[in-house]
C-alpha cells in the first residue's frame, strides 16, 4: 500500500530578535492548535532569527488557516511560503495579508500546483 501524501507547507519566517524563543513558541503552538504536524524544522540565527519549517496537514485548508493566523500574530515576518496540495488541481486562495507585507520587491508567496 503506497504511503499517503499529505498537503505540505514550506515556510521561512523572520522572528522577533528581542525574544526569538517566545516568538518561535507562539508560531509552533499555533501550528499545533491548527492541527499541523512538523515534518522538518530548522533555525538560523547567524545574521537574523529565521525559522524554516515544513509542516503537513490532512487538509490543505488547515495550512491556509495557519498562514492567516500568522497574519494576526506578533513580530513575525513571512519571508517565504509554499503550499503543496497533491490532491488539488485548483488555483490556490489569495495569500494572506502577512505574505504581502514586504519591504522589497521580491515575491513573498510561491504556490506550486
Amino acid at each position: 500500500m503506497p504511503a499517503a501524501t499529505f498537503p505540505t507547507l514550506r515556510l521561512s519566517l523572520r522572528l522577533e530578535t528581542t525574544d526569538p524563543f517566545g516568538t518561535m513558541e507562539w508560531v509552533l503552538a499555533n501550528a499545533r492548535r491548527t492541527g499541523l504536524a512538523p515534518a522538518q524544522l530548522s533555525f538560523d540565527a547567524a545574521r537574523q532569527a529565521v525559522l524554516h519549517a515544513t509542516l503537513t496537514a490532512e487538509d490543505a485548508g488547515l495550512l491556509w488557516l495557519f498562514l492567516r493566523r500568522l497574519d494576526n500574530g506578533f513580530d513575525v515576518e513571512l519571508l517565504f511560503a509554499d503550499v503543496d496540495d497533491p490532491d488539488s488541481d485548483a488555483v490556490a486562495d489569495p495569500a494572506p495579508r502577512a505574505a504581502m507585507r514586504r519591504t522589497d520587491s521580491e515575491p513573498a508567496l510561491a504556490l506550486s500546483a
